[in-house]
C-alpha cells in the first residue's frame, strides 16, 4: 500500500483542441482516475437571453492524480491528452507535478464560495508577504501567502503551484495564523 501511495502524484495534463476536455472527462470517469479541473461560473448574452455556464478557469489544463504508468495509456490514444513538462529542469522526461498538500490546498481555494483570482507566476511577488495557514473556516488548514492585493481593501490568501500559477481568496485577519 505504501509503495502504491509513492507513485501516486497529482501531474498537470493538457488538453490539444477545443472540445476535447469533455471527452478526456468522461475517459478518466470511466477509468476510475481522479482529476481536477478549476471550474467558474460565467453569465453570458446569447441571441438576447442570459445563459449561465460553468467554464474552465484554465482552459485545456487538467490535473491527473494516478501514477504515471496509470496515466500513459490514455495519453497515447488520443493526442489530445498530453503531460506537461517542465522545461527548465533539463531533463527531458520531467514531468511537471504537484505536491498532494499544494494541490489540496488549491482545490479547497478554488472551490471556496470566495471570490477568487488566478495570478500567472510573474504576478506574484511572493517576497512581499508572510507565508500564513488558515484557522477556521471553510480553509482551514490552508497554507498559502498573505498580501495586500492593489484596488482591494481585503486581505487576500494567495496558494501558488510552484512555476504554473497561484489563486487568492479574500481572508479575514482574525482568522490567520502566521508561520516561519
Amino acid at each position: 500500500m505504501e509503495k502504491e501511495n509513492e507513485n501516486m502524484h497529482w501531474y498537470v495534463m493538457r488538453t490539444l483542441g477545443r472540445f476535447c476536455e469533455t471527452g478526456v472527462k468522461q475517459k478518466l470517469d470511466s477509468c476510475g482516475i481522479r482529476y481536477y479541473q478549476a471550474m467558474k461560473t460565467v453569465v453570458r448574452t446569447l441571441k438576447g437571453k442570459k445563459v449561465i455556464s460553468n467554464e474552465p478557469v484554465i482552459p485545456n489544463l487538467l490535473f491527473v492524480y494516478g501514477s504515471k504508468e496509470s496515466i500513459l495509456p490514455h495519453t497515447a490514444v488520443g493526442k489530445n491528452f498530453q503531460f506537461v513538462y517542465n522545461r527548465c529542469s533539463g531533463k527531458q522526461a520531467d514531468c511537471l507535478i504537484v505536491p498532494t498538500k499544494a494541490m489540496d490546498d488549491f482545490i479547497r481555494v478554488a472551490d471556496s464560495k470566495e471570490k477568487t483570482r488566478i495570478f500567472m507566476p510573474e504576478e506574484v511577488q511572493l517576497t512581499q508577504g508572510q507565508r500564513i495557514r488558515m484557522i477556521g473556516g471553510a480553509l482551514d488548514g490552508v497554507e498559502g501567502y498573505f498580501v495586500k492585493m492593489r484596488g482591494n481593501r481585503r486581505k487576500t490568501l494567495v496558494v501558488v503551484l510552484d512555476g504554473l500559477f497561484g489563486i487568492s481568496a479574500g481572508v479575514e485577519p482574525d482568522m490567520v495564523e502566521i508561520l516561519n
